[in-house]
């Protein structure tokens, strides 16, 4: 067979390339650790390795967003704990105002702390993070969420929602609060029910206190057929046998026009619950042998029970068995005027006026503001009046004070907890990108990392193949018919 010189010096030339080209290919993958170089290397796994990338790259920017979360939570929890610690201090400086012994000026001092914890709570409403936003405002972190126009009058100009921050693929986290949910947003009263003295100018005479109630039965109390408005009327008037001294009775009275429903009327809107009598005709008639013609006797610090008793009178027509499921006391002597009254006074005690005191019954709202919680205790300490009116109306605001002050507390509380949850939660999905980030990793080197033993092994091979096709060729190439010719 008859072989060209060009034809021996293109296949030298040819295998010269092909092992430095291999060489070279296996030098860079030695340098660079990898493998797979190109996707023309290994299409399979060069596709492989762009997914687990890809993923590693998101479960990376994953991990910096959950650090990020739990950072803002943490601040937010922080912040919610200097909130309730101060909701504490207001709690025991309301219990302290409680104390009789106290003078107008005492009292007045009180008021110079509330003032001094108004404005510390003024200020962690206002929080504001590392980066300017800030922590209450709902969505709206570049806006300021309360401004006060004037002492306890706060508005909010936040929202409710709360910004979300992806913290693994399928979960979104809460990394904001609403301010109005957590500021204004508490349950009065009970929870259930607000019982308050009567605010209609001129308020009440007597020296009547009531208590914040509680619930016997909570079916029976959110029946949507019965109200959940009523007035305590109380009654007084003298007792002929023993001057000084006043009879007292009551009467709860239906005071919700409308049903739950908000478009029934309330057919016993006016009416005695104890024995039906419709207020709307006016003034009770006078019972023939009683002295005092209000149907319940008055027992100082005794229960008001919502329901009908045995020793209820007969409403006419009678009235049907009755149960709203709660109950309450009130102390001291309601609709009475303590002092001399009328021509012929009584130094000696008590003298009935004749006129009625009354407390409000009312279901609990989600509206409890502690900015105007803070407002009615500064109120009652600058209007403090140590005459038994007076004191009679500085404890029913306290009362109030305390059962919203606890109510906030609990509403606090609830936040914290909501918060210490999705905190555990951030946890756990942080241990989970890390454990994924390990996962990537070991994926992605086995899809693409060098064999080194191998490719030594492989690169000493070409090096040596190299040498000899130099060699060769370089011994062929010496080859010439003109060399023998001479």
């Amino acid at each position: 067979m008859r072989i060209a010189t060009t034809t021996i010096y293109k296949q030298g030339a040819a295998e010269l390339q092909r092992h430095s080209s291999v060489q070279a290919k296996l030098q860079n993958q030695l340098s660079t650790g990898r493998r797979v170089l190109t996707p023309a290397d290994d299409p399979i796994s060069s596709a492989k390795i762009l997914d687990v990338t890809q993923a590693q790259e998101l479960n990376k920017q994953y991990a910096v967003n959950s650090q990020t979360a739990d950072s803002a939570m943490r601040l937010s929890e922080s912040t919610l704990q200097q909130v309730t610690d101060l909701l504490h201090d207001i709690y025991s400086l309301a219990v302290k105002a409680g104390n009789p012994s106290q003078t107008l000026a005492e009292k007045k001092l009180l008021d110079s702390e509330l003032q001094g914890q108004y404005q510390e709570m003024m200020s962690l409403a206002n929080a504001t993070d590392g980066g300017g936003s800030y922590l209450f405002s709902g969505f709206k972190g570049s806006t300021k969420p309360f401004s006060e126009t004037s002492f306890g009058n706060v508005t909010y100009a936040g929202d409710d929602g709360q910004r979300q921050m992806q913290i693994s693929g399928s979960r979104q986290i809460p990394v904001s609060e609403s301010g109005y949910q957590i500021f204004q947003a508490g349950r009065t009263g009970n929870g259930n029910f607000v019982s308050s003295a009567n605010a209609v100018a001129p308020g009440n005479s007597g020296s009547g206190v009531i208590s914040p109630g509680e619930v016997v039965d909570i079916t029976k109390w959110n029946n949507p057929a019965h109200s959940q408005k009523f007035k305590i009327e109380f009654k007084s008037v003298d007792d002929p046998a023993k001057p000084g001294k006043p009879v007292i009775a009551y009467d709860i009275i239906d005071n919700q026009a409308m049903l739950a429903d908000g478009v029934t009327a309330n057919p016993n809107f006016n009416k005695s619950a104890i024995d039906g009598y419709n207020y709307t005709a006016g003034a009770r008639p006078a019972v023939p042998g009683a002295l005092n013609n209000y149907p319940r006797a008055y027992v100082p610090g005794g229960d008001i029970v919502f329901k009908n008793l045995a020793s209820d009178p007969v409403g006419v027509p009678p009235v049907a068995p009755w149960d709203y499921g709660i109950k309450m006391n009130v102390t001291g002597q309601p609709s009475v005027v303590i002092g001399p009254l009328g021509a012929n006074p009584t130094p000696t005690g008590p003298v009935s006026s004749g006129v009625t005191d009354s407390f409000n019954v009312d279901p609990s709202r989600s509206n409890g503001d502690i900015f105007q919680t803070m407002k009615v205790f500064s109120d009652a300490l600058n209007s403090y009046q140590t005459s038994p009116t007076g004191m009679a109306n500085f404890q029913n605001q306290l009362n109030t004070v305390l059962q919203n002050t606890s109510n906030m507390l609990t509403n606090v509380l609830s936040s914290q907890g909501n918060l210490g949850a999705r905190m555990i939660e951030t946890q756990s999905v942080q241990d989970t990108n890390g454990d994924l980030k390990v996962q990537y990793g070991q994926t992605l080197s086995q899809l693409q990392d060098l064999d080194y033993s191998t490719a030594l092994s492989d690169f000493s091979l070409t090096q040596t193949l190299l040498e000899a096709s130099r060699k060769s060729f370089s011994q062929v190439q010496g080859l010439s018919l003109f060399q023998y010719i001479s």
